[in-house]
């Protein structure tokens, strides 16, 4: 799990924390950060597949580790 996914299973549960308490204020601040934190996730830049250059990796006899997909 990345910071940044990390960062967004976080403001998930204060975004809980938040409509049990019914603080609008907070929960208007948390949906905010948690809308950036999604597009953030969403840029190609953050797409990197390390499937991708396997098989180059593989060519120089490296030993590759793919990442565990993410559940939705």
């Amino acid at each position: 799990m990345t910071s940044l996914e990390r960062a967004l299973a976080s403001i998930l549960e204060s975004i809980e924390d938040a409509r049990t308490e019914k603080d609008a204020l907070a929960l208007a601040g948390l949906l905010q950060r948690k809308d950036s934190i999604c597009a953030a996730l969403a840029a190609p830049e953050f797409w990197h597949d390390a499937r991708e250059s396997a098989p180059l990796a593989a060519a120089a006899g490296e030993v590759i580790k793919l990442p565990m997909p993410l559940v939705a």
